[in-house]
């Protein structure tokens, strides 16, 4: 039985850390820098948010595709890391300009980063691996290491020094990760070279007009990005337009294939689009909850005033306690043999996060002084997305590396994180129904907040309810068939 984990994925765990706090540290302030520096309505403010959130995620399957068939894995995370750390850095400098380009520098660098990570943790096992679903968790709590310490500066850093030091403070969080991970590429042992099929791997020629070209369409993505940012709702139509699409070459494929590879493949389209109901309701957290903390919360928490940014720091210190737990808990049901429980991990995940709105918007409905919630309410909601997140997300990249077949799975991680672009779009929509005008009274506001709350609890219940029913069909397309007769 095998029980330590390969060297390489804690090398990838420290890379993701810092490109998470980076990140982070951008997520933690993005909401407030446009409602308070760029003077933003709510409704703008959600809609712009939404869009960025969705591009974030929409990138990546184009980077996933690169880097199956032409860059790997490896090069593809020193490209990405390269744009972040120049991204953040344009974003620092005080004009409107500069900070769009920025934040689509950032847009583009994750779709080099994203998807190439979590597949190269995916090479380090072999398919039945009992200890892959457990590598993810701890990988998954590299990332939120990363995401624990943002809250607890950024706040004070902004009001002491300034916005743009919270921008150059992400660049140094990046730059630490790319000087890691190049450090100690070799315990990866090949894993995330250039692939042996690329058509730029030995042509000098053919490689210098790949990276011009591919310079060329990172100015023109540039451009087109922004372009998007400035008309977000058309953004969210044209990210689900991109979705089916990816979708539809998904199933391209999968007409292709026989067998189990078919079946699980099916399976793997399902679940996404089940994931898609949690990503979208997942969205608000950066955006709802956070000009909710900043309106409407008693900001007092343990005897310390604290600011809305703090509130970001609940989500990654719970998934950091409880991640020990589950990766020994998926790690031990993968050495009895429960390897077929995806599905009822999904549809768990998905009532998690129905019960932490409900809970929210009851609570602060029912409980509240002149329009103050209490803290706590907002703690518990949290503790209960958590649990959540820790059922979806690690198991969700598991779930990818793991029924993709082998060749096509930078492209399938791409299409999982471009399943959640159009949810993070569709999440921009959502989060609307809590916009509040400018100048309405706390107690107005916290009507308003409670209800959108309620509103996004029922629908993460219909999509429980839809992937219960899934269950049993998941499981039996997911089940090695031919395995079983042979035994």
């Amino acid at each position: 039985m095998h029980k330590t984990q390969p060297k390489g994925l804690y090398l990838l765990f420290l890379t993701e850390l810092w490109e998470r706090f980076g990140f982070y540290t951008l997520q933690t302030i993005l909401i407030l820098y446009m409602a308070k520096a760029l003077l933003l309505t709510d409704s703008d403010a959600y809609l712009q948010y939404g869009a960025f959130s969705s591009l974030i995620y929409f990138t990546p399957v184009i980077g996933g595709y690169l880097a199956d068939k032409f860059l790997g894995f490896q090069r593809s995370i020193l490209i990405g890391g390269c744009l972040f750390v120049l991204g953040y850095f344009l974003m620092g400098f005080p004009f409107p300009h500069s900070f769009y380009i920025g934040l689509s520098l950032v847009i583009i660098a994750n779709g080099f980063f994203k998807p190439c990570v979590s597949s190269i943790v995916g090479d380090l096992y072999h398919k039945d691996d009992p200890r892959r679903d457990g590598g993810f968790t701890i990988f998954y709590m590299g990332i939120n290491l990363g995401a624990l310490l943002p809250p607890l500066i950024t706040g004070s850093l902004a009001a002491d020094y300034g916005w743009k030091w919270v921008f150059f403070l992400a660049a140094g969080g990046m730059f630490i990760g790319l000087v890691t991970f190049l450090s100690a590429r070799q315990r990866l042992k090949g894993a995330g070279e250039i692939p042996p099929t690329s058509s730029i791997g030995e042509d000098v020629k053919k490689r210098i007009k790949f990276y011009l070209f591919m310079a060329g369409g990172i100015i023109a993505s540039i451009i087109i990005i922004q372009l998007l940012l400035v008309f977000p709702k058309e953004t969210v139509i044209f990210l689900v337009i991109g979705s089916l699409l990816a979708i539809m070459r998904m199933v391209f494929y999968l007409v292709k294939e026989e067998g189990l590879v078919r079946r699980r493949m099916i399976a793997c389209l399902i679940l996404i689009l089940i994931s898609m109901g949690f990503w979208a309701i997942y969205t608000q957290k950066y955006t709802v909850l956070m000009l909710f903390a900043d309106r409407n919360m008693h900001k007092e928490f343990l005897g310390i005033t604290i600011d809305a940014e703090f509130t970001r720091f609940f989500n990654p210190f719970f998934i950091i306690i409880l991640s020990p737990f589950f990766s020994r808990l998926w790690s031990r049901l993968g050495n009895l043999g429960h390897r077929n429980t995806i599905p009822s991990k999904f549809t768990t995940a998905v009532f998690f996060m129905a019960l932490a709105y409900f809970v929210l918007g009851c609570g602060i409905k029912y409980f509240n002084v002149d329009g103050e919630a209490s803290i706590w309410w907002l703690v518990l909601s949290y503790l209960l997305q958590t649990i959540g997140e820790l059922l979806i997300s690690p198991v969700g990249l598991s779930m990818v590396t793991t029924l993709a077949p082998k060749s096509l799975t930078g492209m399938m991680m791409g299409v999982w994180f471009l399943t959640q672009s159009a949810a993070f779009a569709i999440g921009g929509g959502l989060s609307t129904f809590a916009s509040v005008s400018e100048g309405t009274t706390k107690e107005i506001s916290i009507y308003v907040y409670s209800e959108a709350f309620i509103v996004y609890g029922l629908i993460s219940l219909i999509v429980t309810l839809f992937s219960l029913a899934m269950i049993p069909f998941l499981k039996d397309l997911i089940k090695d068939k031919d395995a079983t007769k042979a035994t």
